[in-house]
């Protein structure tokens, strides 16, 4: 069993490498140009208006900051980053989950895969082991890839300009913390979004054609003939749960930090870590759990017998 585990995770990888490597390497490459041709700019217009104040004064600022000062700056820059990374990891893994059971059906590779000694359910599992453990892990890797390439370039242009780049960039920033609180977020995040996967790999299921309207529109008519329901019958007793809930869950499932606010009279690196344990022991995490564990079985059971879309 753990052999086909296994395999069918580098199935996964190798049938969705661009979505699952590619995309966070993309978005490290884009940042780090970004900030160089920002520089860039700064050069150029040093050059044509003769002087370099634009480029010097960020660095001087830089150089006036406190070691406290430079911590939250850099706190700043390396959880804003990360906010990115699992913002785009959850657009990722939704799409994915999504087309999970889809895609096999609609291009007749079910028929190979069901031809094999592997069960629907290690199949279906494997996938979902696929969007919760392995693909954050990646994103966080390559986020801590991006990290230091980012303070490597920064302590190279501060060299240019006569700065210590480990009093200035290596002693305040903190990369190691940081990674753990994406680690903590991506937990986080998995927990919060765990009963919108069940969902989503159940629409991936039981849809013939459109999986992305099922799962859409479905619940968008419960919700609008839940609240007709409670206008008709006046029973507003339920209404406020039956779309806060829902919004809690995809707020957290998109941005695991949260509304943060890093600085002096906001919030420091243990505040977040303190805010994403404490989301973690909500009670609304058991109920989707429960929510997701019965879509997870219905598309097992279902993709035992749709073979085709």
């Amino acid at each position: 069993m753990i052999k086909n585990f296994k395999a069918l995770i580098r199935r996964e990888f190798w049938e969705h490498r661009g979505a699952f490597i590619k995309t966070p390497i993309i978005i490290s490459i884009v940042l780090l140009v970004i900030a160089i041709i920002g520089y860039i700019i700064g050069l150029v217009f040093a050059s044509k208006t003769g002087s370099t104040e634009f480029v010097d004064k960020g660095i001087n600022e830089l150089h006036k900051l406190s070691e406290t000062q430079l911590g939250t700056f850099w706190d700043v820059q390396l959880i804003s980053t990360s906010t990115l990374f699992l913002f785009v990891l959850y657009i990722v893994l939704f799409f994915f989950i999504l087309g999970s059971l889809f895609d096999d059906r609609k291009d007749g590779s079910i028929q190979f895969w069901k031809s094999l000694p592997i069960s629907d359910s290690e199949t279906v599992l494997s996938k979902l082991i696929t969007a919760m453990i392995f693909v954050p892990l990646v994103f966080t890797a390559i986020f801590v890839l991006y990290s230091i390439a980012n303070l490597v370039l920064t302590s190279i242009l501060l060299m240019f300009h006569g700065q210590n780049p480990w009093s200035l960039v290596w002693i305040p920033a903190n990369i190691g913390k940081v990674t753990l609180i994406m680690l903590m977020g991506a937990l986080t995040q998995m927990l919060w979004a765990l009963p919108i996967y069940g969902w989503l790999m159940f629409s991936s299921s039981w849809s013939k054609r459109r999986p992305f309207l099922f799962a859409i529109f479905i619940p968008l008519l419960v919700a609008v003939a839940w609240y007709f329901l409670n206008v008709v019958t006046r029973m507003n007793f339920a209404q406020v749960d039956m779309f806060k809930w829902p919004a809690k869950y995809f707020m957290f499932a998109a941005l695991p930090y949260g509304s943060i606010s890093l600085g002096d009279n906001g919030m420091s690196l243990n505040d977040i870590a303190s805010n994403l344990k404490a989301s973690i022991m909500h009670v609304e995490i058991i109920y989707g759990i429960i929510f997701a564990a019965v879509f997870i079985a219905l598309s097992i059971w279902v993709r035992r017998y749709r073979n085709t879309t």
